[in-house]
Parts: structure tokens; sequence; C-alpha cells
């Protein structure tokens, strides 16, 4: 099972140079996430949904996202959040959905009861969140069950509950974590992971064998039979390996600490305007090749990029100096990472998609 990453959104800040703002659809096995929401992310969402039904024949339904994980709270990137939510209230969607974002340390703090006003820039979540929840943003009124969560990392709190909680994981199996980043806000990076399988089992090699033994070893469990030990890791095929996409928001270089197969990276600079990039803590095309060495990425894909940028060719060649395998994404693009982590990029047209060779 291969995952699929739809790019509805590639621009930094506002829309520009044909580009709309942040939002990424990531299509794993049992379900689907949504990282990053910026405004008419649905009108996107939808164009995009009809492009795919039209020239693949493919189906993306609204029902089966499973969460809203957001990297930070910059408008940018949360703006299109509230709408849809209320729009899939008309839809009479049933099925739950989670919303994750990041918040400080000392906001988690005193939502989990300790005494103290922190300091809350406007754009933190926590602020927004309240907001959503004030216009309605609550199951009572949405008529489904929504979960609205933030956390530091490593503390999270249910905001409808007020209650500490692990990180949910709402699809079984697909894993999904955040990493800490370096922006001007608190910020996140999203993994999302496959989980490993076992490989299948292999009954015609067993078909000589006992019903009994065979249960067992299906099991996976070594059985002592007629005086030898059958192992049951041997009547079966190879195990279907993890494969892992990370995809940032905004943040400054060389700031992700994990490992990943796809990195998918903001690049708002180049590197002749470093300075800029590391005043307001975003990334150069260079720094963002620099963080995929540290994390081993055998892929890079590049978005997020200035309006000063009229396309991606010279974010492409800059990454291309430090990383071996670099792409540039365009809106409505499509990657496609497998499980023996072969990347396909789809660039779209009017009419569909070709694939960028």
């Amino acid at each position: 099972m291969s995952i699929e990453i739809h790019i509805l959104g590639t621009s930094s800040a506002r829309p520009a140079q044909g580009r709309s703002v942040s939002g990424s659809i990531i299509e794993a096995e049992d379900g689907i996430f949504v990282v990053d929401c910026g405004e008419g992310f649905q009108n996107r969402f939808v164009e995009h949904r009809s492009l795919l039904k039209k020239s693949d024949g493919k189906k993306l339904k609204i029902s089966k996202v499973a969460a809203i994980l957001l990297t930070h709270g910059h408008l940018d990137h949360t703006w299109g959040v509230l709408p849809w939510l209320q729009t899939m209230a008309m839809d009479t969607r049933k099925e739950p959905l989670h919303v994750i974002g990041p918040t400080s340390s000392e906001v988690i703090d005193v939502l989990l009861g300790k005494d103290g006003e922190p300091e809350v820039s406007p754009s933190d979540l926590i602020i927004q969140y309240d907001m959503w929840m004030d216009l309605g943003a609550v199951s009572e009124e949405l008529g489904y069950e929504i979960k609205l969560i933030l956390g530091d990392g490593s503390r999270w709190v249910d905001m409808n509950t007020g209650e500490k909680i692990e990180l949910p994981q709402p699809l079984n199996k697909t894993k999904i974590s955040a990493i800490n980043t370096q922006h001007t806000i608190p910020s996140f990076a999203w993994k999302i992971e496959s989980k490993p399988k076992r490989g299948k089992f292999d009954r015609k090699s067993a078909e000589s064998l006992p019903q009994e033994i065979v249960m067992q070893l299906a099991e996976g469990k070594d059985v002592d039979f007629e005086g030898q030990v059958l192992k049951g890791s041997e009547f079966r095929g190879p195990d279907k390996k993890s494969i892992s996409v990370v995809i940032s928001g905004d943040t400054a270089e060389q700031a992700i600490e994990t490992k990943c197969d796809l990195l998918i990276h903001e690049a708002t600079f180049l590197q002749e305007h470093s300075d800029i990039a590391n005043e307001h803590l975003h990334s150069t095309a260079s720094g963002a090749a620099r963080t995929a060495i540290e994390c081993e990425a055998k892929h890079l894909a590049l978005t997020h990029f200035s309006a000063r940028l009229e396309n991606g060719e010279k974010s492409l060649i800059e990454a291309s100096e430090i990383h071996s395998s670099v792409v540039t994404l365009s809106d409505g693009d499509r990657l496609i990472l497998d499980l023996d982590c072969n990347l396909k990029h789809l660039q779209k047209s009017s009419e569909g998609w070709t694939v960028n060779t």
C-alpha cells in the first residue's frame, strides 16, 4: 500500500503567482489526514476531487478524513478550518473528527491546572480554538463528534473536556507523530507512517500438516511437530515494512529531528535571502535540503514559496546541489510513495495529471 499526498496549496503567507495558501491531503491505507487548512481550502478540495474523479475515476471521500493536523496558528494555515467544519455539518457528517495542533508548554501548564497567565501570541491556536468553539465548533452544534486537541509535543489536552490525553491515533493502520519545529510561534511538523505488517501466511506450504498445527503457524507461533520445530516465520512471506512522510509547516532549517522516507518541507526563500529566512525562522531551498540530509530522507519535495518566486526552478536547482532526489511542487500536484520508497510525482494539468520524469 502506498501513501499518496495531494498538494492543494504551495504559497507562503498569501495567494500569489497562481498559488494558494497551505493545505495538503495525506491519503493513507485506511483513511485521510489533512495537514493545514488555509483560506479557501474546501473549495480547492472540491475542485481537486472533481478532477480526480473525472480523470482517474478516483474518489476522495470527506467522510474518510480522520483528522485535521495543524502545523501552527498562522491564518494562512488555519483560516479554512471553521467553514469546512460547518460544511461537514450541513452534509450531515456522522464520523468523528480530530483537529490537532501545537501550543506552548506554558499554555498546556495552565490548561492542566497550574496557576499563571502565560504570554500568548495572537496567532496561538488556543485563541482560535476558543473562537471556533464560541462559533459552534462543538459536537452538540455540529451534529458529529469533534475533538479539538492542543499539545506541546509531549502533553496533549482535549479542549472539549480539559482532560490530559495521549496523542490520538484516529486510524488503525497508520500512525501520526508531532515533531516540534522552530518558528515564531509554537509549531509542528507532522509524521504520517504506515504501520509494518507481517508477511502473508503461505497456506500452500503448510497444506500437508494437521489443521491444528496450521492454525498455530498462521498465528506466528513456533510448533513442535514429529520431533522438529516448525518456525511460524518460515511459513510467511516477507514482512511489509513501514514507510513514512514528514510534512513541515513554517520552520527554520534543520529543526526536524526524525527519520523519514519523504520530506515535504517549506522553502520560502532562496539562499540569497537567507538573512530574511533566519530573521523570520523560515527556510531556504538549500536549508530544506540540509534538513532532508539530516532526516535521512530518500526524497525531498519543496513547497511554501515566497511571492517573490515566480516558479520553483531556482529552488530546485539550489536544493539539488545538496540532495539527490528533489522535486518542487505546484498546486494540485500529487506525490505517491510506494512500499519500496519509490516516489512518483504527478503534475496537474487541465485534463488531469502527467508523470514528472
